[in-house]
């Protein structure tokens, strides 16, 4: 959801270790007399976790009276921001720094929304006075499917019951807290807003992109219409402030007839709106667990379609949903000057990752003439 981050007077000390997406992870640096390591957990770090990453900062000049290495830095006042270079957009989250039990080792309390590769700047106060920072590459896995977390936040729908198709009603939502039960209220602006509500069908082939008005107790609301009985799949793409974004996830059982459209994701690459055509390519085979790149080439009357405005800071949005409900990415693309060529020529690109097999609905959103067009893809990763 970033740009890279840019780091002065760090020299690489460890030997690098490469990650699934091709790059080198960056454990340890220096700075001046100072030395920083980051200890990533042996098993590596896994999305969607909580995770409790330490560090220690040492000083060169000086042997550990006890332990074989460098002494210990006690007493820094340290603070640290989480960056995916990959996901322009998204909000960093600056997570809590506390100390541990042992001068000059401290921990990060970090949770990582996907997998991908990341980068953690720590901001560090030495105790002369003098400041300094410290840039590290980590990966982050993928989620374990055998592991049962407890995410921090979870999605909550005020008034599950009594929903009917074709029938009007205000859809209230609240993000809380897992740790307080208490309902948040603050939330980082991500592409203009603060809340992207994302609403699918349980088969995936019926979606929608809304944006609720949160009240003074934190209440999301929204005006909502169901169009056929069912269950549904409730999505609230949210960066509680200094958090970072990550995707909740809710259900709601609407009575009423069934859907009218198919049930099945179809694989089709090519989809058409008000006018405009839009066919999905990709670049490169996708492989599970690598970042990717998908794109849209869009045409009007067979030519074409150069003319689509950004649409809540972004030339496109591409939401990708795994078949079971439950793996949700939306992604933005770059926003740099070979990028803003492309969307000219009628070609938007995104940069997209697939976490584990299976069929996967994909939609991709445009501005184009006044009106946000909506496009929907099938596609298979084995």
């Amino acid at each position: 959801m970033v740009s890279p981050l840019l780091c002065a007077l760090v020299t690489l000390l460890s030997a690098p270790q490469h990650s699934p997406e091709g790059l080198p992870d960056k454990t340890k640096v220096q700075f001046g007399s100072y030395q920083a390591e980051l200890r990533v957990p042996p098993e590596g770090l896994f999305a969607g976790e909580e995770t409790d990453i330490e560090f220690r900062v040492t000083d060169t000049r000086e042997k550990d009276p006890v332990e074989d290495g460098f002494k210990g830095v006690g007493a820094i006042q340290a603070t640290a921001e989480i960056t995916m270079p990959s996901m322009p957009g998204m909000p960093s989250a600056k997570p809590k720094v506390h100390r541990e039990g042992v001068p000059g080792d401290y921990g990060i309390e970090a949770f990582f929304p996907h997998g991908g590769a990341y980068q953690i700047k720590l901001q560090l106060k030495m105790p002369d006075g003098s400041e300094h920072v410290a840039s590290f590459s980590v990966t982050v896995k993928d989620e374990r499917s055998n592991t049962v977390v407890r995410l921090p936040y979870y999605l909550k729908i005020v008034g599950t019951t009594g929903w009917k198709a074709d029938q009007e009603r205000t859809l209230n939502l609240r993000v809380i807290n897992s740790k307080t039960g208490l309902t948040n209220k603050a939330f980082d602006v991500a592409h203009e807003q603060r809340f992207h509500l994302l609403i699918a069908s349980k088969d995936l082939n019926w979606f929608r992109h809304e944006h609720p008005v949160m009240a003074s107790d934190g209440t999301w609301s929204l005006p909502f219409t169901f169009p056929a009985g069912g269950d549904y799949w409730i999505y609230g793409d949210v960066a509680p402030s200094g958090e970072g974004s990550r995707v909740l996830i809710a259900k709601l059982t609407v009575a009423g007839s069934k859907p009218t459209w198919g049930t099945r994701i179809p694989m089709n690459t090519r989809a058409s709106d008000g006018g405009l055509t839009a066919v999905l390519f990709k670049t490169e085979p996708i492989e599970i667990g690598k970042s990717t790149v998908l794109g849209v080439r869009l045409t009007s009357r067979g030519r074409p379609a150069g003319d689509t405005v950004p649409w809540l800071g972004a030339a496109g949005h591409m939401m990708i949903f795994h078949q079971d409900g439950k793996t949700v990415v939306h992604s933005h693309p770059s926003e740099d000057e070979g990028s803003h060529a492309l969307v000219k020529q009628g070609t938007i690109e995104f940069s997209a990752r697939f976490p584990k097999a299976g069929l996967y609905k994909v939609y991709v959103q445009a501005l184009w003439h006044g009106k946000v067009r909506t496009f929907g893809f099938g596609l298979e990763v084995k």
